[in-house]
């Protein structure tokens, strides 16, 4: 489904990204970890259209992505959620989702189509609510949710789009170990099924229950892939997070 080949991505001279092949098959659900500043929200930014690639491409479908706008990359079927919250803070929970349904509207369609507000889509509207535990919230500001709300709330956000790619960025960043239970069970149960999946995530355990194959970055290089039984233990990932040199003693 997803094709990554040589990418490559500068700020101002400094290698963000480097020679990075990635392939992601249909229904495949991918962990990409890291130390911080090792390029994974800046691949996600990629393949979303934020930044250009500086070198390599990206195709979606047998489609070369790279180079196209954020909004037309959204409408061929790729979501995302942000590390740092998305949400619009003053209005209401269902507003927010209603807005993300709509957003590729033109302005003056947007309010057209709040004025007719179809029954097809209130009830998409409706029904996310209910899978992620928010209808009882429907009304509330979203400022006024505890961070694991708003991080259902983007959820929510994204899969109104109904992608069949979606992209999670640390999305149990901020939470307590049973937050993070919690809000991987609702991954697995409301956002997986039927989609392909990257997820960044520092929490191993979260990684390891929700992914089949992991992909590790440090300083914008890939240094390991594969289950995560065997990554987790590859030499040079544990040096990168341990900052330790592994001997082998063969």
């Amino acid at each position: 489904m997803l094709r990554v080949e040589g990418l490559g991505h500068q700020f101002d001279g400094v290698e963000a990204l480097a020679e990075l092949d990635l392939g992601v098959a249909e229904h495949d659900v991918v962990g990409l970890i890291g130390p911080n500043g090792s390029g994974k929200t800046t691949l996600l930014n990629m393949i979303t259209g934020v930044y250009k690639p500086t070198a390599g491409r990206i195709r979606f479908r047998d489609r070369t992505i790279s180079g196209l706008s954020p909004h037309e990359i959204v409408a061929l079927g790729i979501a995302r959620t942000f590390q740092n919250l998305r949400i619009y803070d003053r209005m209401t929970v269902s507003d927010n989702i209603w807005v993300a349904q709509h957003s590729l509207l033109g302005l003056g369609e947007l309010f057209l189509s709040r004025a007719d507000h179809s029954r097809r889509d209130r009830e998409e509207v409706e029904r996310l609510l209910e899978l992620v535990g928010l209808a009882e919230r429907r009304d509330e500001l979203a400022q006024n949710l505890t961070l694991p709300d708003q991080r259902r709330l983007e959820l929510a956000r994204a899969l109104v789009r109904s992608p069949d790619l979606l992209l999670l960025d640390e999305p149990a960043g901020g939470m307590t170990p049973v937050e993070t239970e919690n809000m991987a069970a609702l991954i697995r149960d409301v956002a997986l099924p039927g989609r392909t999946c990257i997820i960044i995530e520092h929490k191993m355990d979260f990684i390891s229950a929700l992914c089949g194959r992991i992909c590790v970055l440090n300083f914008g290089r890939k240094i390991a892939e594969g289950r995560p039984d065997e990554v987790l233990k590859h030499p040079r990932v544990l040096e990168a997070y341990l900052g330790m040199e592994v001997v082998s003693h063969a």
